[in-house]
């Protein structure tokens, strides 16, 4: 029923263009922030054809933005060629690329640099254009109406208050859903239930440029959604490390930071927030010295969900001006994350049989994911303490997975105790890993045998990590800024043969 509605709309809209040449777009660039990946862009766009191409930054028109800053005729023209040529391949198609928010990005983009490619058009050229992004407004408008509340992106949105309220369309009804969206998508602290830090930057600076398009069009967006902005604003202002760089969980990486945090500073002063009440998500730990990061987050059946990593339980640690423990990251290239930095392993976390916590793409139509985390967070004596299990082992393997992490207040140290019980006695040769992935531009030495580990910092910290085990240590990466950086990780591995295997270890600075 929906790809013979689709088709439908395909052949009335085609029809309908050719009546519709009166619309302008100038003065409809509302962009705050730039996330445009320009590094992933240049490797493609001087290439013959490249609008063919089927990888993000080509489909969702974010190759404008790169010419725009290009500028000149040789920006125009690939602008315009480019765009024309698309169209005529994909106006007929019912499926990619008019898939996810895809539509959405491609009609903000073109009307973000619309008075940029237009500015030596013919009076042919605009009309063409014109029609594409009249065609782009009516598609945006026909699948809104189609999406289930957690496909909507705030993509989808920005496109469909700009399409209604140019085509005079406003209908409350409509502008109204913005509010059930919104608090769809961000829980009850502010942060965006990617859980992915990067995507909570995005999602707040589009809720803005929302908020500025309403005020363009002279219609007063609700209470709710100015508390939204302001909380995840609070939010945000906490959750970056001390060298400038966010946390690396859910696929965010550090290609933006610095415009995010500039754009933070700039704007109103956020008192420090506890964040006690967490229960799900990225719990926080933050004094003068230290900071860390504990990945709690519930996975949930929807596309909110879909791109979360396996990382539950891992965290990332930092102290006096550096990094310490991290995650592997995560890259842009083709517009999307690989896999491989989505797993258990690419993480600073538990790991049962060398398998990934939890798989959250779809296979053979069910989701695998830990049907339950918890996290209680306690303060005692000037320590704080975070703890945090889950089931995502027991299925398969019978195991329940718990961590404990006490933080010193007075001291720079943190001491872990991870814990994985058997729900049911077997024979099984079961191996565990916990990995502690180091930041780059880190010696060692070990001491007392295997156990203990003499850590130098890049800054000429002194660290030592001890544990009541042999460790070892193993290879690593990081990418981060899309840059693939050698580093190393402390490694505890063995045999599950009890029906309570507990690791403690502490890291502490000498």
């Amino acid at each position: 029923m929906k790809i013979l509605r689709k088709i439908f709309f395909v052949y009335i809209s085609s029809k309908l263009l050719k009546y519709n040449n009166h619309l302008t777009f100038n003065d409809l660039n509302f962009k705050k922030l730039d996330f445009t990946n320009y590094k992933q862009i240049k490797n493609f766009i001087f290439k013959e054809d490249f609008h063919k191409l089927k990888n993000r930054y080509v489909q969702s028109f974010e190759f404008l933005n790169f010419s725009k800053n290009l500028g000149g005729k040789l920006g125009i023209n690939l602008s315009k060629v480019s765009i024309l040529e698309w169209f005529v391949i994909n106006k007929k198609k019912i499926g990619y690329p008019w898939t996810e928010d895809l539509s959405s990005k491609r009609l903000i983009n073109l009307l973000y640099n619309y008075e940029f490619i237009n500015s030596s058009s013919t009076i042919n050229e605009t009309k063409l254009l014109n029609k594409i992004i009249l065609f782009h407004m009516n598609r945006v408008m026909f699948d809104f109406r189609h999406k289930n509340i957690d496909e909507i992106t705030s993509y989808d949105l920005i496109a469909h208050t700009l399409s209604i309220f140019v085509l005079d369309k406003n209908n409350d009804k409509y502008i109204n859903y913005l509010d059930l969206i919104i608090n769809n998508q961000i829980d009850s602290l502010g942060m965006h239930k990617s859980y992915n830090i990067l995507e909570h930057a995005k999602f707040l600076n589009n809720i803005s440029e929302l908020k500025n398009i309403c005020l363009y069009f002279k219609y007063t967006i609700s209470n709710d959604v100015e508390e939204s902005i302001f909380k995840m604003k609070s939010l945000l202002n906490e959750y970056f490390h001390f060298d400038g760089s966010i946390p690396l969980f859910n696929g965010a990486n550090n290609n933006y930071t610095k415009t995010i945090y500039e754009s933070l500073n700039k704007d109103e002063f956020f008192k420090s927030r506890s964040f006690s009440e967490t229960k799900n998500g990225l719990a926080f730990y933050s004094s003068k010295t230290k900071k860390l990061f504990f990945d709690v987050v519930q996975p949930k059946k929807n596309k909110i969900s879909q791109n979360l990593s396996a990382g539950t339980l891992a965290f990332e640690f930092s102290c006096l001006g550096e990094k310490i423990i991290t995650n592997c990251g995560a890259s842009e290239s083709l517009g999307r994350n690989p896999e491989y930095l989505r797993y258990s392993a690419a993480h600073s976390t538990i790991i049962v049989q060398n398998t990934n916590v939890s798989e959250i793409r779809e296979s053979n139509h069910h989701l695998k994911y830990p049907q339950y985390v918890s996290f209680h967070k306690n303060i005692s004596n000037k320590n704080t303490f975070f703890e945090g299990s889950h089931n995502g082992y027991q299925k398969k393997f019978n195991k329940i997975i718990k961590r404990k992490i006490e933080i010193s207040d007075d001291k720079n140290k943190i001491i872990g105790k991870d814990t994985i019980i058997s729900v049911k006695n077997n024979n099984d040769r079961i191996i565990y890993h916990i990995r502690f992935h180091l930041a780059p531009n880190m010696s060692y030495n070990f001491t007392n045998g295997m156990k203990n580990i003499i850590l130098k910092t890049k800054l000429d910290n002194i660290w030592l990590f001890k544990c009541d085990a042999e460790v070892v240590i193993e290879d690593s990466i990081l990418v981060d800024n899309n840059t693939t950086i050698p580093t190393k990780q402390i490694v505890l591995k063995g045999v599950i043969n009890t029906n309570k295997l507990i690791k403690t270890w502490s890291l502490e600075k000498i």
